[in-house]
């Protein structure tokens, strides 16, 4: 008994009391039995001890044996009609202490002892009460002279009472020990203890007719009716074994059946969840997360079983969903995201297709289902969402927040945690959002023992204590894998490598961005070959250095900025020689960076980015927790390698063409067409901010068509390219410079007054005229320059009006300077006209 278990023990001392109070009320018919009736009464409760063996256990539903039946209840019957209450009731006890003492419980034998006793009692005296009825209707004067026939109703109310009162005393004494609420016999319990009770009583009024009559063979006649029933009974028993024994067999079949089935859809998950290249352990932590969130809800078994599955197969409509999307570095457009919610829908309907019994399918279909009902795809709202559903949008958004994406990075927990409350009661069940994050440290250290991390590694570590050598490295084959997962986890990584090699040769060239398409071949490659840092390298033509083009991973502002002379460092030797390098001391590559994370970083991997003329970059990763790389992951840099060449070559080139559509290759300044196009955007920005001034300012060198003929265009090449750098520096660092046509300039002075401008201008043309412009060895000459303003809004509002003023004013200057070159200048009459 459980400690403060009191109602069993109050129980059996309140049936003891009765019994010892029914045994004191009856206990003169006792003592007023004869000699002769003390010797068979003796002789009966020997009897009653050896048919102890012969027993038929009372079970409830579950087959828990509760109580015993024995076939002494005939004798118990026979003492009841020869000798009253008292000596049937010590019958009772005796056989009940005889069929129970085996359980070794004191409690159990104590009750087992005292409830026949005030069973049978009870029973006794409803048939004593009967008896008396009926043999005044027959006139005999004592029990001896009682005809069988008279004592018939009353031996079958004997019975009854005496069957009723011991089963429900089991009934109760078994709720009180259990606790439970009911109680639920077996249907064949209670028809073999029936069966053996009626069985008793028809023997013993075979044995008191036989008695009576003095006719032996009707003793004969019940001795036989009671063993035949207790043969049935043994016979019937081990068919109940034997089907016991066959359920128990069919219930493990069913359970190992449905082991594979999970099994299946683990392995059906799995495979689903490494089209997603970043997260191939999601679904894992999901299932952990799920259960137990579910168990702390209180939840239905069923619906257990539910996210056990539910967990695994919730993103199984992501087949119907094309991988560019699923992994798409930016955000999805309206259509593409039209596309994403289908996977609800497919996935419900896969699921049902299957007859799951328990609400799986709508675990798949509801689970980006919101709290406000603006979710999809059904938009239900608070409880009309499934408590399943419910629990896994919780938990799959945490695990979704936390790992990196192609999108985003992942967060800390703190970040993730902070924003699925700030959620709550809008997106998620404001309940279940509580649970999980009161009882998130438990779940994260479920995660912690079933070694599944937050940032899931697609290749294993692979360490060596023995210092590598240079250049390319043999393959590293750590020790066999006993884990039963490195199956699953072998074809994961196979699949990860050729979804992202087939996307890199698929989407890679989709931009001719230079930044996205560095960025894009940086979050690919972290699919298939580890790294902490990843660098790409290009070639600047006019410095001849590699420049960062892009950094991804740990420490990024260490090296954005790093430009590597070729041939210099292990990234500068691989991009003079085309060739992959690994496993060279990686201080040789780390001239220059903090010594505290160049101490931090212990492999490299570098592999050249390759043209037709040759290297023009490279692809550099930095790892701190390996000291070496594998033939196979440099094979597998290199394939990432040749893939980006073209598309990052492709980039290239459009960089250059889009600049030199925009520029002018001889001054190196933005052109006509570049020039208005940043124009028309700078006047929108003063229309913005409340007609903000602006100048235009107009420029043309004087007398330049003379220089080249008399020089050459060569000659007048490079003084336009000298004059352009003369007026940059007299500009302001806001201001915008341009090569309009021929030796004309124009320039953008944002923010700029009437007054700043004439003050600039004067710079510009001091500087101008005081310049000696190299013309042959050892001579120079000197050249004027005109300008003419133009102010907005005084002037124009559009670009064509400021051009068109500022191109007048500088023809009005450029005239008054040929006539008068001694004035100092056409401008300020132009500006003064302004005021």
């Amino acid at each position: 008994m459980s400690n403060g278990n009191w109602k069993p023990l109050a129980l059996v001392c309140g049936v003891a009391a009765l019994a010892a109070a029914l045994l004191l009320i009856t206990i003169s018919g006792l003592l007023m039995l004869p000699r002769r009736g003390w010797l068979t009464f003796a002789a009966l409760c020997c009897l009653t001890i050896a048919a102890g063996r012969f027993t038929v256990r009372v079970s409830d539903a579950e087959g828990t044996g509760q109580s015993h039946k024995s076939i002494a209840d005939s004798l118990l019957i026979i003492t009841a009609m020869l000798y009253g209450v008292a000596p049937a009731a010590i019958l009772a006890g005796i056989d009940g202490f005889n069929t129970s003492r085996r359980t070794g419980k004191y409690e159990r034998l104590a009750f087992a002892t005292a409830a026949p006793v005030a069973a049978t009692a009870v029973a006794v005296i409803c048939y004593t009460a009967l008896a008396r009825l009926f043999m005044a209707h027959t006139g005999a004067i004592s029990w001896s002279d009682a005809p069988l026939e008279a004592l018939f109703f009353p031996l079958f109310v004997l019975t009854l009472v005496q069957y009723g009162l011991s089963t429900l005393a089991s009934a109760a004494y078994s709720i009180c020990a259990s606790g439970h609420a009911r109680f639920h016999l077996s249907r064949e319990s209670l028809v073999w203890t029936a069966v053996t009770q009626l069985a008793g009583a028809g023997a013993a009024a075979l044995f008191y007719h036989a008695r009576q009559s003095g006719r032996f063979p009707f003793l004969t006649l019940g001795l036989l009716m009671i063993g035949l029933v207790h043969l049935l009974y043994r016979f019937d028993r081990q068919r109940v074994a034997e089907a016991k024994h066959a359920a128990a067999e069919k219930l493990q079949h069913m359970q190992e059946i449905a082991d594979l089935h999970m099994n299946t859809i683990e392995s059906l998950a799995i495979a689903i969840d490494a089209k997603d290249q970043t997260t191939h352990g999601h679904v894992r932590r999901t299932q952990i997360y799920a259960l137990e969130l579910g168990k702390l809800l209180a939840i239905k078994d069923d619906e257990l079983l539910a996210l056990r599955a539910g967990a695994l197969l919730h993103d199984i409509g992501k087949l119907a969903v094309p991988e560019y999307i699923l992994n798409k570095p930016g955000k999805l457009t309206a259509a593409e995201f039209e596309k994403m919610k289908v996977h609800t829908v497919v996935g419900g309907d896969i699921v049902k297709r299957v007859g799951f019994p328990y609400p799986v399918e709508d675990i798949i279909r509801f689970h980006h289902e919101k709290w406000d009902g603006t979710g999809y795809p059904r938009g239900l709202k608070g409880e009309q969402i499934p408590m399943v559903a419910r629990i896994i949008a919780v938990v799959d958004f945490y695990d979704a927040t936390r790992c990196d994406r192609p999108y985003r990075v992942g967060m800390k927990r703190e970040d993730s945690l902070a924003l699925l409350q700030n959620m709550a009661s809008t997106s998620f069940d404001p309940q279940v959002v509580a649970m999980f994050v009161k009882h998130i440290d438990f779940f994260d250290n479920l995660i912690a023992a079933q070694d599944i991390q937050e940032q899931v590694q697609s290749h294993a570590e692979a360490m060596t204590s023995a210092a590598p050598d240079a250049g390319l490295a043999a393959d590293l084959l750590g020790a066999p894998d006993s884990d039963d997962s490195a199956g699953f986890r072998s074809i994961v990584e196979a699949q990860r490598e050729v979804f992202a090699l087939h996307e890199i040769a698929q989407t890679i060239g989709s931009s001719l961005n230079l930044q996205d398409t560095v960025s894009l071949v940086a979050s690919k490659l972290r699919a298939i070959v580890p790294f902490d840092t990843c660098v790409i390298y290009l070639v600047d033509e006019r410095s001849g250095k590699a420049v960062a083009a892009h950094v991804a991973g740990q420490d990024a502002d260490a090296f954005t900025h790093r430009r590597v002379t070729l041939g210099e460092g292990i990234t500068g030797w691989v991009i003079a020689n085309a060739r992959s390098m690994c496993n060279s001391p990686v201080e040789l590559d780390l001239v220059g960076v903090d010594e505290e994370i160049a101490a931090r970083i212990k492999g490299i991997l570098v592999s050249p980015l390759i043209r037709e003329d040759g290297a023009f970059g490279a692809i550099t990763l930095y790892s701190k927790t390996r000291a070496s790389y594998t033939n196979e992951q440099v094979r597998l840099l290199e394939s990432v390698a040749q893939h980006a060449a073209t598309a990052l070559n492709n980039a290239l080139t459009f960089e250059r063409t889009k600049e030199s559509a925009l520029t002018d290759p001889l001054t190196d300044l933005p052109n006509a067409r570049s020039f208005h196009l940043m124009l028309e955007q700078r006047l929108a920005e003063c229309q913005r901010l409340n007609r903000e001034p602006l100048t235009v300012l107009s420029m043309d060198l004087d007398a330049f068509k003379s220089i080249n003929d008399t020089y050459g265009h060569g000659v007048g090449d490079r003084l336009l390219a000298i004059a352009a750098a003369v007026i940059k520096r007299q500009l302001r660092q806001m201001d915008i410079l341009a090569r309009y046509a021929g030796d004309e300039f124009v320039a953008i002075m944002p923010m700029a007054s009437a007054d700043v401008a004439r003050m600039v201008a004067d710079r510009i043309r001091t500087a101008i005229e005081a310049h000696q412009f190299p013309v042959r060895t050892g001579r120079s000459t000197q050249i004027g320059i005109s300008i003419g303003i133009a102010c907005f809004p005084r002037e124009g509002e559009t670009v064509e009006a400021l051009i068109n003023a500022a191109g007048r004013n500088m023809q009005q200057d450029k005239h008054t300077r040929r006539l008068n070159p001694t004035a100092t200048t056409g401008v300020l009459s132009a500006i003064d006209a302004l005021r």
